[in-house]
């Protein structure tokens, strides 16, 4: 019999007698739901024709051509005559998957779906009663609930309506009797359990007599579901300290300590502005799922590309898990550089001044091997220098080489020079930290470049230099011809020299000629103009170091006698007079 039926179809106590060899037809119906009466279906048993309808006085209609009565024991034992079943359909977590249609002379049934059930729950209930009875005796019927499923039922009861025409005996177990309908309760009925009620019942008229029996239950079905929840949790490390320019690397690890996988997991890294990431300061990344009771590390590089304490923040979010939060965060350390120098603006030429060359690390990490060069200006010659200096002819360059300046470190150095000349120059000092091999930078999202570890830092300082000269004049003042003739010419050579160390400037000559003298002519550098018995030389606009000026004057004596010719120069840097005579003696014939 399908668990499963569509239709309730009555029980038939009494009906004509059959063959013994005819089979008593079991037809399913659908769960009766409540104790309503359902209408009787047709007996889809061959049997006798059927009875006619009784008359409106309620007195049965004989059928013609009915056979004889037959007179049974007082009590005949409970035979299997007419039987049907009604059945509760089961009850499962899952659906059915549609209704096929009922074969011919078959009604139709619920065809359930092949997929696995987790719980499954249906009660049937079989009428079990004679083909025919004796007017006037008692004669019994038997009811058959059972839990053909797989889980318990709760509320199991049963009524059945007595057929017109009868009385009720009595039963086992006994019924609950209100006026024309019997009551059990049976309760909880296992999963494959049955409950069988015995009914006593005695006709009091002759014909076809039908009760209807229901069953009803409240179903209830155990379904479990594992509820997991992810817990995930994060923890970050890296290095504590890390140089500027530098790779550095956080280990990000992610753990489920929840009972369920996480799902959606996302991370998301904040990074303060000294760390610098192609994605930029916020960084999110989707994860794979995690299962409960693993770990993930995920490695996260950045560059540090500013001095100080700078930090990550880490969080991790997940579907039905709260956010989790790390920080960790290192301290950026930088190498710098600064170079000082002391020493003398001004010197005279052919001094020797000492320079002092000072380095310092004010970072906050050592620096590279450090190279120091000392550049020399045009007007000064290099002396000696300490700490094993060495010195290059060709570029005119002390150079010094130390491994290296830790944190707050400084190192000294002293230079001595000698002017050569009177000039301006400038003393350049340029010190260099230069690693192995040197990097290139790498460009953030911001557009901050972020220099390599590996780079070169450079320290200038540059000192000006003044070499002073002392202008050193020497001018003589001879005559090349002596005696002379009265009216010939003597020539008067005056010869100007700067043996000093520094330029003279703007060089006055001015020639005074005896009475009796007269001025006949010149050369030199520059002009000379006569005025009166005095002669006036256009300055000299500069005479440099060894230079010398010459000028070759005439000058006709008309009187014999001796004659003197005196010279007196002048300079910026001579400011009192200095002055030269030479006699001639002019001689007549």
């Amino acid at each position: 019999m399908p668990p499963d039926s569509l239709e309730p179809k009555p029980f038939v106590p009494m009906m004509p007698p059959v063959s013994p060899s005819q089979p008593s037809p079991t037809s399913p119906v659908s769960p009766v739901p409540s104790a309503s009466p359902v209408p009787p279906m047709p007996d889809a048993r061959p049997s006798s024709p059927a009875l006619p309808p009784p008359r409106p006085d309620g007195r049965p209609l004989v059928a013609p051509e009915s056979p004889a009565p037959i007179v049974p024991p007082t009590l005949p034992p409970l035979e299997r005559g007419s039987t049907e079943k009604v059945s509760v359909p089961r009850v499962s977590h899952e659906p059915s998957y549609g209704t096929a249609p009922a074969a011919s002379g078959h009604k139709s049934a619920t065809v359930v779906s092949s997929l696995p059930m987790k719980s499954m729950q249906s009660v049937s209930l079989e009428a079990v009663c004679p083909e025919s009875v004796v007017y006037g005796s008692e004669f019994r019927y038997e009811l058959v609930v059972r839990n053909v499923g797989s889980a318990p039922v709760t509320g199991v009861r049963i009524e059945d309506e007595l057929p017109v025409g009868s009385r009720y005996v009595g039963s086992d177990p006994p019924a609950e009797v209100n006026a024309d309908r019997l009551g059990w309760a049976i309760g909880t009925l296992e999963a494959g359990a049955e409950r069988r009620i015995v009914v006593r019942v005695k006709p009091a008229e002759e014909g076809e007599i039908r009760s209807r029996a229901t069953v009803t239950c409240a179903a209830a079905v155990d379904a479990k579901t594992v509820v997991t929840r992810p817990r995930v949790s994060v923890a970050v490390s890296g290095p504590e300290v890390c140089k500027s320019g530098e790779e550095t690397v956080f280990q990000i690890r992610v753990s489920n300590t929840g009972s369920g996988p996480a799902q959606g997991l996302l991370l998301q890294a904040r990074l303060s502005e000294g760390l610098v990431h192609p994605q930029g300061a916020v960084i999110e990344a989707e994860l794979s799922h995690l299962p409960a009771g693993e770990t993930k590390t995920i490695p996260l590089k950045v560059q540090a590309a500013k001095a100080g304490l700078h930090a990550a923040q880490i969080t991790v979010s997940a579907a039905g898990s709260p956010d989790a939060t790390a920080k960790v965060a290192v301290n950026i350390v930088e190498p710098l550089l600064q170079v000082t120098q002391t020493g003398p603006g001004r010197c005279l030429v052919r001094g020797e001044p000492v320079y002092e060359i000072t380095l310092s690390n004010p970072g906050t990490a050592a620096t590279d091997p450090i190279t120091v060069y000392a550049k020399l200006p045009e007007s000064f010659e290099y002396l000696q220098a300490s700490d094993t200096a060495s010195y290059n002819t060709a570029s005119r360059a002390v150079v010094w080489k130390l491994p290296g300046l830790a944190p707050g470190g400084t190192k000294t150095f002293t230079l001595k020079l000698r002017a050569t000349s009177a000039g301006d120059g400038v003393l350049l000092t340029v010190a260099q930290a230069v690693p192995e091999s040197a990097g290139q930078g790498v460009t953030g999202a911001g557009g901050l470049t972020v220099r390599p570890a590996t780079r070169v830092l450079e320290a200038k300082a540059e000192t000006p230099i003044k070499a002073e000269g002392i202008a050193a004049v020497r001018f003589e003042v001879i005559d090349l011809d002596d005696p002379v003739e009265v009216g010939k010419e003597a020539i008067y050579e005056i010869r100007v020299t700067n043996q000093g160390t520094g330029d003279c400037t703007n060089v006055q000559l001015v020639a005074a000629m005896a009475d009796g003298t007269a001025y006949a002519g010149a050369n030199g550098p520059t002009q000379v103009k006569a005025q009166g018995q005095h002669l006036v030389f256009d300055p000299i606009p500069n005479l440099a170091v060894k230079a010398e000026a010459v000028y070759r004057v005439k000058v006709r004596g008309s009187t014999a006698g001796d004659h003197r010719f005196r010279v007196q120069l002048t300079c910026d840097q001579v400011r009192t007079p200095v002055v030269k005579e030479e006699s001639t003696r002019f001689v007549s014939e």
